[in-house]
């Protein structure tokens, strides 16, 4: 009997890109929707973050969304709700090829990511090929592969982390780090009117920046435009979300809105 088959994974594209010195652009997903997913990643995204952390959605569907995710073409990341052990490895269970950890401020704090990411002897990840094993093209053991192709991505979203990020960035098992810039304005005591270029917010972010340059580490953050998009990629940065689905789709349905005659 003829049948779709599985297409194999030989390695995570956006750890290679990382890696690589590339651009990896994506997009997040707050809309609890496999149908979504299966849609945003069709346009194209390197990558689609479905995020547990500020949006309502529930551990079955996030799975439901992964598998869409794949299926549309982009890779399957997630953002953890927290540094937590029973979030991290369950979420790598359900099929996340990369996981967004926030409110990483320390090396401490990182370690403690990369050990949920990674197996023995290498980590404290318990083991079961989970989803992604149906879909691996390894060539030993899956553990190995998982080790290998598991991006972790820290969040920078502190004044505390931004002191630390040379040395999050050069912590062994970390793939790239992503600054959140509103809770950065938050830990600063400012509002997103008080950020933008010239100002303290922006040095902190290009100072996290450079972190990564020393250490070789990419670096990222969440963007609200694709004008931002390409000046970050200017400047080196990598790892790159552009809005979310929700912002899409009311954004464009404001503008539509607003050009019926009424």
């Amino acid at each position: 009997m003829t049948s779709f088959a599985r297409v194999p994974i030989s390695e995570n594209p956006v750890r290679a890109k990382l890696h690589q010195g590339r651009a990896c652009v994506g997009t997040w997903h707050t809309l609890c929707s496999p149908v979504v997913c299966e849609v945003l990643a069709a346009i194209g995204w390197d990558w689609v973050v479905v995020d547990a952390q500020h949006s309502p959605v529930g551990f079955e569907t996030m799975v439901d969304c992964f598998r869409a995710i794949q299926l549309g073409g982009s890779v399957p990341m997630a953002r953890v709700p927290w540094n937590d052990t029973i979030w991290i490895q369950r979420t790598l269970d359900a099929g996340a090829l990369g996981l967004v950890v926030p409110m990483v401020n320390s090396v401490a704090d990182a370690e403690f990511a990369i050990a949920n990411c990674r197996y023995a002897t290498r980590g404290i990840r318990s083991y079961t090929s989970g989803r992604t094993g149906l879909y691996a093209a390894a060539e030993g053991e899956y553990t190995d592969w998982a080790n290998a192709n598991v991006a972790v991505i820290p969040m920078i979203e502190t004044v505390e982390a931004v002191k630390n990020a040379e040395a999050i960035l050069g912590v062994e098992g970390v793939d790239g780090c992503f600054i959140g810039p509103r809770d950065l304005a938050l830990s600063m005591g400012i509002t997103p009117r008080e950020t933008g270029p010239g100002r303290e917010h922006e040095a902190m972010m290009q100072s996290v920046l450079a972190a990564g340059k020393k250490v070789g580490t990419a670096v990222g953050k969440h963007c609200f435009s694709a004008e931002e998009v390409n000046e970050r990629i200017g400047q080196g940065f990598q790892f790159l979300a552009l809005s979310s689905d929700q912002v899409f789709m009311t954004s464009e349905g404001r503008a539509q809105f607003g050009k019926v005659m009424r």
